[in-house]
């Protein structure tokens, strides 16, 4: 009897390492693989098959516990041309997902009022799109600069950033600071 209970155990743990190994997912922003093939697959804006009948889930975007992640849900808008896709029409629901998700969540911050400066040196994506004509992908670009470089010196360095011009400049520089993280 014990011995076939073993044996039942051990066919369920190859079967659920089976089915993450025949998983391939999107980016996820600071997680390691190994979280991400633990989310479900509602966490995700798009699964496709590959030929191999293998799982690709693209754009994670809710944690474990099924709760949106605003920061995450950003970050892919905001790294969403460099996700390969099998199918352009899962490609275009996918990001109408995460676009929704992101327009319900910037109606709500857009109804609060900014408090002070954010510092451009340790500013989350969540405060970053804040700004005025920042989107998610130049606040990623922020984000990845700012790693790069370790710290803005002064607010003025923010142009080096891809995508932020004098234009763009001139609308956020009275709302940004470069202080210490």
């Amino acid at each position: 009897m014990i011995i076939h209970q073993n044996k039942i155990h051990a066919v369920r743990v190859f079967a659920v390492l089976f089915i993450l190994l025949l998983t391939v997912n999107g980016y996820c922003k600071d997680a390691k693989e190994m979280d991400v093939r633990f989310l479900s697959d509602n966490a995700f804006a798009a699964i496709e098959k590959n030929k191999k009948g293998e799982k690709i889930r693209h754009c994670p975007h809710h944690d474990s516990g099924d709760k949106l992640d605003n920061e995450q849900a950003i970050y892919m808008l905001g790294v969403f041309d460099k996700e390969s896709w099998l199918d352009v029409k899962n490609r275009e629901d996918a990001k109408k997902h995460l676009e929704k998700h992101y327009d319900k969540f910037k109606s709500e911050m857009m109804k609060k009022e900014l408090k002070e400066p954010v510092n451009i040196n340790d500013a989350k994506l969540t405060e970053l799109v804040r700004l005025p004509g920042i989107g998610p992908v130049v606040a990623v670009k922020i984000v990845e600069y700012r790693k790069a470089h370790i710290l803005f010196k002064d607010i003025d360095e923010i142009k080096k950033v891809e995508g932020i011009g004098q234009g763009t400049f001139n609308g956020i520089r009275h709302y940004i600071r470069a202080g210490n993280p």
